[in-house]
């Protein structure tokens, strides 16, 4: 009698725990959203609920191996009693697309910097690429319609490769709509993606810092050199040194882009830090000190040394040490998981 008592017992929590249940449950919060919530605020929640799912399938997906013909998944509300709330699901691991797919040299003539600030923090409204792009190629401030939709294009392939609306720079661009916050992601961002400006900054700017900056006529000499017979040289120097103006990180004349060691925001920081390490784990100073974070936004290398201090006390990161030689950080987050700490640390710092 109490082996068949445990039995129904048993049968009944498997039960509650099927496929309708799970769905039902989401569905019901999913409703929940749409009946009670501010638009803005609705469309963020909804984004957490699709992110939460997609991190789970994520982390399930990443534990199983290839080579095994049929692997025990993972419900998406597990159970704490191990061995609960599991079926048996054959899946085969997909390999992830990199966030930044390696980008080919082209031709870097429009800089659309400003349009970049003003409709990028409008992609949080936005549910899939198609839609965001529609909606670029209705706004952007251009006469004609196919140089809207031409513009939407560099737009969706300089901030977001591979046709996909990332949710962290969505929800960072809305909340740092204003800020130079902003400003620093997307110039980090326009170099990831647009070689020339990375080269630009990597071979003539950085070095340039000491004599605080660089003669105009130096950047469509190295442009020329990288694109012999272009007819586009000028367009792309003057689009080039507009992305340093435009975005904050130089200023220039008739005849100077200047350029010094900045300081940026702590938001900034935590977001390109995360870009730049999107997998938890420790990482060394120099690579902080050796990469885009100083060579590009020429942020300077104690004041980078102390927002990770800042982030460590803030809870963001786990641990920076600084012990015989040895200095290293070491982050805890996903980036998607970064960005909600970075924003809410920002709000309760103004609030």
């Amino acid at each position: 009698m109490a082996r068949l008592t445990s039995t129904r017992r048993s049968r009944s929590s498997n039960d509650s725990l099927s496929v309708e249940s799970v769905v039902e449950t989401v569905r019901k919060l999913w409703l929940s959203v749409e009946e009670n919530a501010e638009e803005v605020e609705r469309t963020k929640l909804k984004r957490d609920i699709a992110q939460t799912v997609n991190r789970l399938k994520g982390r399930v997906e990443k534990g199983l191996r290839s080579s095994t013909p049929a692997v025990q998944e993972r419900l998406l509300f597990d159970r704490t009693d191990e061995g609960n709330g599991r079926l048996p699901v054959p899946v085969r691991e997909r390999p992830t697309k990199p966030r930044f797919p390696e980008a080919t040299l082209r031709i870097y003539d429009k800089d659309l910097a400003d349009h970049a600030l003003s409709q990028i923090p409008v992609a949080i409204k936005f549910k899939t690429i198609g839609e965001f792009r529609d909606y670029l190629a209705e706004k952007l401030r251009f006469n004609s319609q196919s140089t809207r939709h031409r513009n939407a294009n560099r737009i969706i392939l300089r901030f977001f490769p591979g046709e996909v609306l990332q949710s962290d720079l969505a929800e960072f661009a809305y909340a740092m709509q204003g800020k130079q916050a902003l400003s620093d992601a997307l110039f980090y961002l326009t170099c990831k993606t647009e070689p020339i400006v990375a080269a630009v900054a990597e071979d003539v700017v950085f070095p340039a810092l000491p004599e605080g900056g660089v003669a105009r006529s130096r950047v469509p000499e190295f442009v020329q050199a990288k694109f012999p017979g272009s007819k586009s040289v000028s367009d792309m120097s003057q689009a080039i040194i507009r992305t340093y103006e435009r975005f904050g990180v130089g200023s220039a004349t008739k005849t100077r882009l200047n350029v010094s060691l900045r300081e940026g925001s702590l938001a900034a920081f935590g977001y390109v830090l995360h870009l730049e390490f999107p997998d938890p784990g420790m990482y060394s100073f120099e690579r902080l000190f050796k990469g885009p974070m100083h060579r590009w936004l020429l942020w300077d290398q104690q004041w980078m040394v102390r927002q990770l201090y800042v982030l460590r006390e803030a809870g963001i990161l786990s641990k920076v040490s600084e012990i015989d030689g040895m200095r290293q950080f070491t982050t805890k987050y996903t980036l998607d998981d970064a960005v909600r700490h970075l924003v809410k640390l920002t709000e309760e710092a103004h609030s």
